[in-house]
C-alpha cells in the first residue's frame, strides 16, 4: 500500500496531472476511510488526480472538515489516497492547520508537536531574521511537517526546501538570545 502511494506521490510531483472525477461510491468510500471511520467527520475536499487527461483517478488528496480551532485557524485532518487497480487505500490522516506569520499564512502539519506549541514557535522563529546567513522566514514554506526530535527539547521542521532544528533549551535568554532558538538549518538537495 505505502509503496503504491509513494510511487503515486513521486509520479505526481514529476509528471503533469489532471483533475479526475470519482464516482459517488468512490467519494463515499474515501471519505469514510479518511474522515468518517476514525473521526466521525465528513470530507471537506477530495481532490482526485489522474496521469492522463480525462483518465481514471490515480490518487486523491483528502481534507476533512475542521474538528477544532487553533488561534482562530481551523484544525483539520488530511491524507493522501491511492488507487491500486480497483481498490483505494489511504495513508494515516495527519492534523493540518495554518499559522499567521507577519505577512502570510504558513500551512503546517504539527505531527508529534502540540499544535499550539508548534504555532507559537514558528511565529517566533520566523521573525528572528537570519541563521548562519540564511533567512529563517524564507525557509518556512508551506507545507511544513513538524515533529519532536531525539531529545524532548528539540523540534524538527521540514518544509519544501529546508530542514530546521529548534531548541527549547535556552540557558541564556535575552533579547539577543531569544527562546526557542534555531540551532540548525540545511537546504534539501
Amino acid at each position: 500500500m505505502c509503496a503504491a502511494l509513494l510511487y503515486g506521490t513521486v509520479r505526481a510531483q514529476t509528471e503533469t496531472t489532471y483533475p479526475a472525477k470519482l464516482s459517488r461510491q468512490e467519494r463515499l468510500q474515501i471519505e469514510q476511510m479518511v474522515c468518517g471511520d476514525r473521526y466521525g467527520l465528513a470530507a471537506a475536499v477530495i481532490d482526485a488526480q489522474a496521469f492522463e487527461n480525462n483518465g481514471q483517478a490515480h490518487f486523491a488528496d483528502v481534507r476533512c472538515r475542521p474538528h477544532a480551532q487553533l488561534q482562530g485557524k481551523p484544525l483539520y485532518y488530511v491524507a493522501q489516497c491511492g488507487r491500486d487497480g480497483r481498490h483505494w487505500s489511504c495513508d494515516a490522516a495527519e492534523t493540518e492547520t495554518s499559522v499567521a506569520l507577519k505577512e502570510r499564512d504558513l500551512i503546517i502539519r504539527p505531527g508529534s508537536v502540540a499544535p499550539d506549541k508548534a504555532a507559537d514557535a514558528l511565529r517566533k522563529i520566523s521573525g528572528y531574521g537570519f541563521f548562519q546567513g540564511n533567512s529563517i522566514d524564507r525557509a518556512l514554506e508551506s507545507t511544513c511537517n513538524l515533529g519532536m526530535g531525539d531529545r524532548p527539547d528539540l523540534m524538527e521542521i521540514s518544509c519544501r526546501q529546508w530542514s530546521v532544528t529548534v531548541s527549547f533549551w535556552c540557558p541564556q535568554m535575552s533579547a539577543a538570545n531569544p527562546c526557542p532558538r534555531v540551532i540548525y538549518m540545511r537546504k534539501h538537495k
